[in-house]
């Protein structure tokens, strides 16, 4: 069941048939995140994949106000702290941007945004949770959410739930099965590294983030700061996210990530994950 169909309970697809002699194909690694995201159609003026960041973060604010009601209590997954206040250590749900990149035509704007719950939750519980920001309770239709920060931006954000939606709102792309990966929001290193072996050691360190979200080590990690997807900007041109305990600049670059095996996304990774950042696009 697709949790992004918040306003139907239509059945899952049957799964394919196997023929006569076919060999079953082992299950590829799936990070922590679900691969069923609930996507929503951003409206208005271009918005720059630059202002990922501000448009996640009002984003949040927007579904904790909506979903925030009586009888609908917000789980740790969905806040990402605990009922005492403390950040939870379990994963928990991030908010991306679904750009128009990969192609010669891309102008690398926020064509909508996706929220990822991570796997666990039943997908009951998610559309219970998410529905009363997405559909409107006296109509049940998408509800057209305004998303306001000052001058940057100020667009609609609706829920879109469509089976073939086009392709800049398509998750196949971040869903995907593959060995390589490209960013297309700069990943955000957890540490500062010196030395002449410093971007060795932090490549190290990517490949170290990828066990963190449950996939296997990566095999090789390029760090860059021109994405390989066309239309993604420099990495130079992104807001960067400072220390959360002294404020300081943390290291963010594009990367390049290939695994031994094929693994499905969505792929997240590094310090900004739950913000957009680190987002990646099977190659």
């Amino acid at each position: 069941r697709r949790t992004g169909a918040l306003n139907s309970d239509r059945p899952a697809r049957p799964p394919g048939r196997v023929r006569g002699g076919d060999v079953p194909q082992p299950r590829p690694a799936r990070s922590v995140f679900d691969p069923h995201p609930v996507v929503l159609a951003v409206g208005g003026r271009p918005i720059p994949l630059t202002m990922t960041v501000r448009l996640t973060a009002a984003l949040r604010g927007m579904l904790l106000r909506a979903c925030d009601a009586p009888g609908n209590p917000l789980p740790e997954w969905f806040t990402g702290h605990r009922p005492d206040g403390r950040p939870t250590a379990d994963p928990h749900m991030a908010l991306v941007p679904l750009p128009s990149v990969g192609s010669p035509h891309s102008d690398g704007s926020i064509a909508g945004l996706a929220v990822l719950p991570p796997r666990g939750p039943d997908p009951r519980e998610i559309r219970r949770v998410l529905r009363p920001a997405l559909i409107d309770g006296a109509t049940g239709t998408a509800r057209r959410n305004r998303l306001f920060d000052g001058a940057r931006f100020d667009c609609t954000a609706v829920h879109d739930d469509r089976e073939r939606p086009p392709a800049d709102l398509d998750p196949r792309p971040w869903t995907a099965v593959s060995r390589a990966w490209a960013s297309v929001t700069p990943v955000v290193l957890d540490r500062h590294f010196d030395g002449r072996d410093r971007w060795h050691r932090a490549a190290e360190s990517v490949k170290d983030m990828c066990v963190r979200i449950g996939l296997p080590r990566a095999r090789e990690v390029l760090l860059q700061p021109v994405s390989l997807v066309e239309g993604v900007p420099n990495a130079r041109d992104f807001p960067e996210i400072a220390r959360k305990g002294d404020g300081g600049r943390r290291i963010q670059n594009h990367a390049v990530v290939i695994f031994d095996e094929p693994v499905a996304g969505p792929l997240l990774l590094g310090a900004g994950r739950f913000r957009g950042y680190g987002f990646c696009r099977a190659l």
